[in-house]
């Protein structure tokens, strides 16, 4: 569809954050591909975003959203209507008492922990490394082999497809690995409480800065990427079965499987959401015929 003046007016009327009108999703997400969305709103906080996600579904505009852009691709020929984009970034944590936190969901998971640590609370610090936002990891339930992003929330604040705000509990959202009750739909998450662990906040600052150092040498850094391209078969490693089947140096376009990590794809320049597309079904169809394996992408096309 296309935004008439009437409908820039009215978000304009309820929305406090940044608009940014036909504006390249490549500049947005960090494979550095994508067409151009008709509108990108990056809300301030989370009654800006309850508020545009709101207006969206009352007058029938498509609504996609996204984090820090990682864990998505965006395609070549752009989306219409509204992306919006929670990433706030540092901004919106409230401490609630008795070790809990209240996060917006634009925050980074890397701020969230900095934050929390600098009030002895601690215990996320490998899931800081990850790099994404609360709303996303919650999502997704993001980890790591040391934890996961439900081990410790405790509750999420939604917005859900008929404009209503619903709180849920963590044995509400039906997690599992890479997977959430929101996983299939398209409610907008708007925060999340956490109980973290009472802790010295100095050691936990020390061992983020070291799993993030850790990350950066062992994952291709060097091309825009969106991490982990696949889930982790069941007794196996997506990135093992990958390099198994020959597929390290793969190509598509500006499109390569990773030599130092086989599980990521990276944008050497140029490439196309296409490529990256069109690359992740020869890895699966390469792997499939080496080792009977079917691998289950985790990435997200935007607007499919």
């Amino acid at each position: 569809m296309k935004l008439d003046r009437r409908l820039i007016d009215r978000i304009k009327q309820v929305f406090k954050g940044k608009l940014l009108g036909n504006e390249p999703l490549s500049k947005h997400t960090t494979y550095k591909v994508g067409g151009k969305a008709e509108l990108v709103a990056i809300p301030l906080d989370e009654d800006d975003a309850y508020n545009v996600y709101r207006l969206a579904i009352k007058e029938k505009i498509p609504v996609n959203i996204i984090g820090a852009g990682s864990n998505v691709i965006a395609p070549d020929e752009g989306i219409e209507g509204i992306v919006i984009k929670m990433d706030g970034s540092r901004s919106g944590l409230t401490f609630l008492g008795g070790n809990r936190v209240r996060a917006f969901a634009g925050l980074s998971l890397r701020a969230l922990a900095e934050e929390a640590a600098s009030r002895s609370l601690v215990g996320m610090e490998s899931i800081a490394c990850i790099p994404g936002t609360v709303g996303g990891a919650v999502v997704m339930n993001a980890g790591t082999d040391k934890g996961t992003t439900s081990d410790f929330l405790v509750r999420v604040e939604v917005v859900t497809s008929s404009g209503k705000r619903r709180v849920f509990s963590r044995d509400e959202l039906n997690f599992g690995y890479r997977h959430s009750l929101f996983a299939s739909s398209d409610w907008l998450i708007v925060s999340a409480d956490f109980k973290l662990l009472k802790g010295d906040g100095e050691v936990a600052m020390k061992e983020l800065k070291r799993i993030i150092k850790k990350r950066f040498s062992k994952y291709p850094m060097k091309y825009p990427n969106a991490g982990s391209v696949f889930k982790r078969p069941p007794g196996d490693y997506a990135g093992r079965l990958i390099e198994l089947s020959g597929c390290k140096g793969m190509k598509v376009g500006g499109a390569m499987v990773s030599y130092e990590h086989a599980n990521f794809i990276v944008n050497t320049g140029g490439a196309t959401a296409r490529d990256i597309v069109e690359l992740i079904k020869k890895v699966q169809m390469r792997v499939f015929e080496k080792t009977g394996v079917l691998l289950e992408p985790e990435q997200i096309v935007l607007g499919s």
